[in-house]
């Protein structure tokens, strides 16, 4: 999505929200909305899709006290900025971007570089360590199926008839926890065609 395509639906967002929207081409800032007044103006020179979705932010939270134009001291700013990062982000994504084209992100949309990247840096690593924790246990899961199934393999290979089997001992004998009973169970019920 181009910036320019970007901005267009991001205008169109606030739109939907009742907003009109007036474009002053020698508006002092790039944007602002007055919320009481459902009125949005900007300025079409100035405007990027980071500003732009900072407005449609506060909006959305409906916020009408803010003080000055990006001051960093005001909750409802800090929060703006952020959320449009988010936003912002969740778009850049939806369109096929990720984390490794993150300079494309930031000249599409104009956020400022180090507050975009600690951002969608800490939603990434949390993403990805969470992604990578259910799949490692997974993992762990179907090594320990595999190598169970090893064991096991190994064990009944000692017999040439098996009328009975103690899986505590099987468990002990190749120095595994008791935690592993029940899939002993199964995977001895499998092999051995006992349901």
């Amino acid at each position: 999505m181009s910036r320019q395509e970007l901005l267009e639906y991001l205008l169109k967002e606030i739109e939907k929200c009742g907003f009109k929207i007036v474009d002053v081409g020698l508006f002092p800032v790039p944007a602002a909305v007055n919320v009481d007044n459902k009125i949005m103006i900007f300025n079409s020179n100035e405007a990027y899709p980071f500003e732009v979705a900072h407005e449609l932010i506060h909006i959305l939270n409906k916020d009408n006290h803010r003080g000055d134009y990006f001051d960093a001291t005001n909750p409802q700013e800090v929060r703006a900025n952020r959320e449009a990062v988010l936003l912002l982000w969740e778009i850049f994504e939806a369109n096929g971007g990720s984390y490794e084209y993150f300079n494309v992100f930031v000249n599409t949309t104009d956020a400022p570089f180090e507050l975009a990247e600690s951002i969608v840096k800490n939603e990434y690593i949390e993403m990805h360590e969470a992604i990578t924790e259910i799949f490692e246990d997974e993992i762990k899961v179907s090594i320990n199926k595999q190598e169970m199934h090893d064991y096991i393999v190994d064990y009944i290979s000692y017999f040439d008839v098996i009328e009975s089997v103690n899986i505590y001992q099987f468990l002990d004998r190749y120095h595994l926890s008791h935690n592993f009973y029940n899939m002993a169970e199964i995977e001895f019920q499998q092999l051995l065609g006992n349901t």
